[in-house]
Order: C-alpha cells, then structure tokens, then sequence
C-alpha cells in the first residue's frame, strides 16, 4: 500500500467477513479526517499505510530495492529519524537502520535492515534481510535481489474508539464490540520482496515489488493485509562546471491502483556538501509535500543529510511540516577476497 503521507492516501475500512473484521483499502480524500484523532477509528475508517513514507530514499536505496545491497562498494551503515505532521496528536514517526556490503568472492551483496513505524494506536516494526548477485558488465553493473522481512503489528486497544463505545470513565475501555481489543495486541507475518537495479558511472535506477505474497497478520478479531507494492527509481549524475554535480531523481510507487511520484534534484559541491528540491505528487489531487534537503560530509566516512517537508496538502492548516534527519556510515574499505567491481565510481557515501 501507499506511504502514508500522500494524500490519494489509502484508508482501511474493516468489513466483516466470517465473524471477522477484514482490513481492506479504500482511496478517500475525506477521510483523512479522521487521522486527526490520534488513534484508529475501526468502527469508522482505519488508516492503511504500511510502509513509512521517507523524504530522502536516495540515500539509502536499499530500504525499497533489496538488489541494491551492497553496491556501496563496502560496508554501509545508514540511520534515520522521520517526524511527520509535526504538532499533530498521533502523528507519523518512524525510524530505520540498515546496513549492507558486498561479498565479491560470491559476486553478491547482503544487507539487514530495522524499522519501526508508529502511527496513533498502531505500531509496525520489520526485521529484514536482503541478498542479492551481481553481474558487473565492463564499467556498470546489474544486480537481482530478494528480500524477507518479519511484519510485526501492534495495536493498541486502549486508543481504538468507536461509535457505540462507552468511554466517559477514563480508565475503562468499552468498545460494545467483541471483534475488537481493549488492550495492547501484536502479530506478525514474513512478507517477500524482489528487485532489479541498475549501477552506472552517470546513471543508476531500478524496480522492485514488495509484500509479493500479499502477508496477512492475523487477530482475533481482524486480519490487517499487507498489499504489494510496487517501486520504481532513476537517478543521473551530470558534471556542472569543475566542481559542482547535478543530480536529479525520481522516485515512484504504487500499490496497482493508487500511484505517487516524488521528482527532485540536488546540487553537490566537490562530492561533500549538497542541497536539494523535491516535489511529491503528480497531479491536483496528489499533492502532498515540497521538500527541502540538504548535507555535507562529517568526515571521510560519514556523512548528514536533513530534510524539511512543506505539506501542500489539505492538512498544511492543522500541522507544521515534516522533518528527517539521516546518518550514513561507509568504511570505504575493501572486505573479503574475490574481485571488486572495475571501477568504483560513485562513492555515495560522500552524499
């Protein structure tokens, strides 16, 4: 499903089914609404992004594409810290750390990654690996990957409202509905994903699918479905001058029926310190957000990059904007035997 800050967002309805409550999409602009309670409204619409939206995915490729592992050249370890919707109760945060490198002995690289995403009374955590082979073809190289991540849900009860509960003693939950919980539940599903990528001097970009086993985490009395996702990424590098670079992205993602697109740029100096533009939507009704970034080199090996999202969309009136910060680690050393890549060429650690 789509990240959560578009807003063509998908909401989450739950139907019953067989004595259930089954979670399925619903495109609504309207309903966003009712994301400014800072929890699920099942008896009403819940809100059905499963992924966490983040304003930088270029500088950590790895988080939507498992092909991607390991071709920093060595071993890389990236961080980030995202606040959505700042000032709004129940808002988006999310984190995640990742770290990959290549093993050249078995033309291959291998990767792991964490995150949690906490949105109002839902808390989605993944574990993941990814393992890729690469096929270095003169100066570029192709790369196919797979990935497998633990899905874990959490929910808390206590913050689920509905339209016949009883909550006017603060210390007591009364949903006045069996399906539903009144305390904190979690489970948890694998979920399956694959990847090609594509890795030149001035070009590099891919496709990937994840949730391709459409997981479905399972409760008592609902079943939250992961849907795939498709993703899509290009990124070009041109020389500017001597010592500038150009560097224009783009970013798409789409569950088959919802799309977004992110398009933007970033203009580096001497490979270290950079700033850039970025605009989320392709159209009126999926504007979501103008984003402000930028970064420079801490040392030889690590680098920071910070983001500000300007929301464009209905919700730019109840909140103040988004902020991301990311840390990238690369040890720019050579591990294991076997043969490296011919050239290494785009050292992204220095973004």
């Amino acid at each position: 499903m789509l990240p959560k800050n578009q807003p063509g967002n998908l909401l989450v309805t739950a139907v019953r089914t067989n004595g259930k409550l089954q979670l399925t999409n619903i495109p609504s602009m309207a309903k966003r609404i009712c994301f400014l309670l800072p929890l699920f409204v099942l008896g009403c619409s819940l809100w059905g992004q499963q992924f966490a939206q983040y304003s930088m995915p270029w500088r950590d490729p790895v988080q939507f594409n498992p092909a991607y592992a390991g071709l920093d050249n060595s071993l890389s370890i990236s961080g980030a810290y995202r606040t959505q919707w700042t000032g709004l109760e129940g808002q988006p945060v999310g984190q995640r750390l990742s770290a990959h490198l290549p093993v050249y002995y078995l033309s291959s690289g291998v990767g792991f990654e964490v995150e949690r995403d906490q949105l109002g009374a839902r808390q989605l955590n993944s574990f993941g690996l990814s393992y890729n082979y690469q096929l270095v073809t003169g100066a570029s190289v192709w790369s196919v990957g797979l990935s497998a991540r633990m899905m874990q849900l959490g929910l808390d009860g206590n913050l689920l409202r509905t339209p016949d509960g009883n909550y006017e003693d603060p210390n007591t939950v009364i949903h006045n509905d069996d399906l539903l919980p009144t305390g904190a539940v979690d489970n948890s599903s694998l979920a399956l994903g694959a990847g090609l990528y594509y890795q030149a001097e001035s070009l590099q970009g891919g496709v990937s699918v994840r949730n391709l086993n459409t997981a479905t985490i399972a409760f008592p009395g609902f079943d939250y479905v992961l849907n795939r996702e498709y993703h899509a990424y290009l990124r070009l590098k041109f020389d500017v001058l001597r010592s500038w670079e150009l560097l224009p992205m783009m970013y798409a993602v789409s569950d088959g029926t919802q799309h977004q697109l992110s398009v933007g740029t970033t203009l580096r100096f001497e490979e270290n310190i950079f700033a850039g533009v970025a605009y989320r939507g392709y159209s009126g009704p999926t504007t979501d957000a103008m984003v402000l970034m930028g970064g420079l080199n801490i040392n030889e090996k690590l680098s920071l990059a910070y983001a500000y999202d300007i929301t464009l969309s209905d919700l730019q009136t109840v909140q103040n904007g988004s902020h991301e910060i990311s840390l990238k680690y690369n040890l720019r050393q050579r591990i294991g035997a076997g043969v490296p890549p011919p050239v290494i060429y785009y050292p992204r650690a220095k973004e």
